[in-house]
């Protein structure tokens, strides 16, 4: 290999040039790439770019001498265009990246979305079904309270009825001990009653017995749960009768 540098310098955009001389027999049959890469080495020394990061641009030069071949050889770093390249090319990757996550992004809306429809098309749905339940259930409901309210009236009648017949046996057992007491000491004339409160009027053939017909009754009805609360007694003559009120009370 032999070569003589020829019009050295700086091409633009910091490139180096230089013509190279060639053996012929040593260019003979190479492929344009490995005559690029055989020009890279000769121009090495003079460019310090080194073959590996060496992009080379040559042209052949006419020679009269066809032993020799002669290249205009311009070398650059092959840096200086694969970062241009380098930046279109991740440029167009998050591009490409940008693009598909969108996609994904309108992929997942629409999929949302038509979720989302049919979830509010459910809610619909069991929005109707509650409201017949609902309109189902209020008859029921209506039906349970007022059944609930006749049995309440029903158990306040016979709570009632009891409470009538119990008052009733009182004043029945009342009268009874009325005239047990009385006997022959008294005898009564009148007398209004109600389910509590009795009131009487007596006759006795002397004041001694309306007293002694007085202590008899409250004793008497005292023991049955009533309280004896004594009135006006008037003594008449001839004969000498006592008349005398008094009113029974049950507590």
């Amino acid at each position: 290999m032999f070569g003589k540098p020829a019009k050295k310098g700086k091409a633009p955009g910091d490139a180096f040039r230089q013509r190279v001389r060639m053996a012929a027999v040593q260019v003979a049959g190479l492929a344009p790439d490995e005559l690029a890469r055989a020009l890279a080495y000769e121009v090495e020394p003079f460019s310090g770019i080194p073959v590996q990061e060496a992009d080379v641009v040559f042209e052949p030069v006419a020679e009269p001498d066809s032993s020799v071949r002669v290249y205009d050889v311009v070398v650059s770093r092959k840096g200086r265009r694969s970062g241009v390249g380098g930046a279109a090319r991740a440029l167009k990757w998050l591009l490409a990246a940008g693009i598909l996550a969108l996609c994904a992004a309108a992929a997942d809306f629409f999929l949302l979305s038509s979720r989302l429809r049919a979830l509010e098309g459910e809610l619909a749905r069991r929005g109707d079904l509650q409201a017949q339940i609902d309109a189902l259930m209020r008859p029921a409901a209506s039906a349970r309270a007022e059944a609930q309210a006749v049995r309440a009236r029903r158990a306040a009648a016979a709570k009632a009825q009891d409470g009538v017949a119990t008052r009733r046996a009182v004043v029945a057992s009342a009268m009874r001990a009325m005239a047990e007491s009385c006997g022959d000491k008294a005898v009564l004339r009148t007398f209004r009653c109600s389910a509590d409160e009795i009131k009487m009027r007596c006759i006795a053939a002397s004041a001694s017995d309306a007293s002694d017909a007085s202590v008899a009754l409250a004793s008497r009805l005292g023991s049955l749960g009533w309280r004896l609360v004594p009135g006006a007694m008037e003594v008449k003559s001839p004969g000498m009768t006592a008349e005398f009120e008094c009113e029974a009370r049950h507590d």
